[in-house]
C-alpha cells in the first residue's frame, strides 16, 4: 500500500501556464486576474488537454511555448513546465501551414453552425464562401468542416474542442454585424470582399439574368419598377436591388470603413 501511494505521488506533476490577455477573457472569471496559473496534473496530460480544461478551445491558440521552445498541441507535460499560450495574430493565414495547423487549407472558406447562422448570411452577402448546416449534430458538423476544408465558426466551445478540428474560431461578438467585422479582421479579408456575388441562402454564385427570361416569376410591382436581376445558379433564387438593399449597403459600408487607411 505504501509503495502504491509513492507511485501515485510520483505520477502527479505541477506546471504553470500563462495566457495573453485576450485569451484570459475566455477563462473562468475566477482565473482571469491570475497571470500564471498553477495546475496539478497527471503525468500523461497533453498541453491541449490542459488548455481545454481551462475552457479555451485549442483553435484559439496561435502559438505555444514551453520552457522557451515552441511546441505543438500533442506535447506531453512534465513537472515544472512553464507554458505560454498566445492567440493568433490578426490576418491569420490558414493557407500557410504552421506547427499548430500543419495541414493548410487550399482556400479560405467557412462553415457556420446554428449559433452564428446570421453571421453566415452576412459572410455570403459580402461574397465570402460560407455554408451552414443547422440540422447536423456536432460530430457530423466537425467532420464536414474537415472534409470540405472549411474554417468552422461557432460560439460553442465544446464543438471546437474536437480533436479533428484544426481550423476553427470561437466567435467572440454577439451581434452579427460585429461578428462579420471580427472574421474579416482575423483572417485579413478586407481586400477579398465581393458584395452581392453569392446567394445569401445557399452560397452559390449569382449571375446576371435578362428580365424577359424571368417575367413569369416576378410580382407585378417588381416587373414595373426593376430591370436588373441576378439568378442563383444553385437554388434558383432571383435577386434585385429592392428597398431592402439600402440596409445591406449600410452594413457593408460600416464594415469597410473600419479598414480604410487614415488620411
Amino acid at each position: 500500500m505504501q509503495k502504491k501511494k509513492l507511485q501515485d505521488k510520483k505520477e502527479e506533476i505541477e506546471v504553470s501556464i500563462t495566457f495573453t490577455s485576450d485569451l484570459r477573457d475566455l477563462l473562468h472569471p475566477a482565473l482571469r486576474s491570475i497571470i500564471s496559473i498553477k495546475k496539478q496534473l497527471s503525468h500523461n496530460t497533453s498541453v491541449k488537454d490542459l488548455i481545454e480544461s481551462l475552457r479555451i478551445p485549442h483553435t484559439e491558440i496561435g502559438c505555444l511555448n514551453v520552457n522557451g521552445f515552441e511546441v505543438d498541441l500533442s506535447y506531453k507535460l512534465i513537472n515544472g513546465d512553464d507554458i505560454h499560450a498566445s492567440s493568433p495574430a490578426l490576418c491569420l493565414d490558414p493557407c500557410r501551414p504552421d506547427l499548430l495547423r500543419p495541414i493548410a487549407l487550399k482556400v479560405i472558406r467557412f462553415l457556420v453552425d446554428v449559433n452564428v447562422a446570421k453571421l453566415g448570411t452576412l459572410l455570403r452577402m459580402v461574397g465570402l464562401d460560407c455554408t451552414g448546416a443547422p440540422l447536423l449534430d456536432d460530430a457530423v458538423l466537425a467532420e464536414t468542416a474537415v472534409r470540405e476544408g472549411r474554417i468552422l465558426l461557432t460560439r460553442d466551445r465544446n464543438l471546437l474542442k474536437r480533436k479533428i478540428i484544426m481550423h476553427g474560431h470561437l466567435v467572440r461578438n454577439i451581434l452579427p454585424e460585429k461578428q462579420l467585422l471580427e472574421i474579416i479582421s482575423l483572417y485579413g479579408l478586407s481586400d477579398k470582399l465581393q458584395p452581392y456575388t453569392r446567394c445569401m441562402k445557399c452560397n452559390a454564385s449569382l449571375m446576371p439574368v435578362k428580365k424577359k427570361n424571368i417575367l413569369h416569376r416576378l410580382e407585378p410591382l417588381t416587373k414595373k419598377y426593376y430591370d436588373t436581376f441576378f439568378y442563383c445558379s444553385g437554388c434558383r433564387s432571383i435577386y434585385w436591388s429592392g428597398s431592402h438593399k439600402s440596409g445591406m449597403d449600410k452594413i457593408i459600408a460600416q464594415t469597410l470603413v473600419q479598414f480604410e487607411s487614415p488620411s
